[in-house]
């Protein structure tokens, strides 16, 4: 993945995991499992989402004045 450099160690361990969950149920039937194993791997990368995303309100917010902003 184009980000994984990017991911901590912590947080490829996590998530990894549950990855091959999602992909492993997204073909079959279980639908329960499959919604689980989606939470799950929302919840092993919601820190590094949350970190890009924070990355990302910066650049775009770099020099500019917060009364400007609408």
């Amino acid at each position: 993945p184009a980000y994984a450099d990017r991911l901590a160690a912590d947080g490829r361990a996590a998530t990894g995991p549950a990855l091959v969950s999602v992909r492993r149920l997204v073909g079959g039937i279980d639908r329960g499992a499959l919604s689980a194993a989606v939470t799950a791997l929302n919840a092993a990368t919601d820190d590094f989402a949350s970190k890009r995303m924070n990355r990302s309100v910066t650049r775009v917010l770099a020099g500019k004045r917060v009364d400007a902003l609408e």
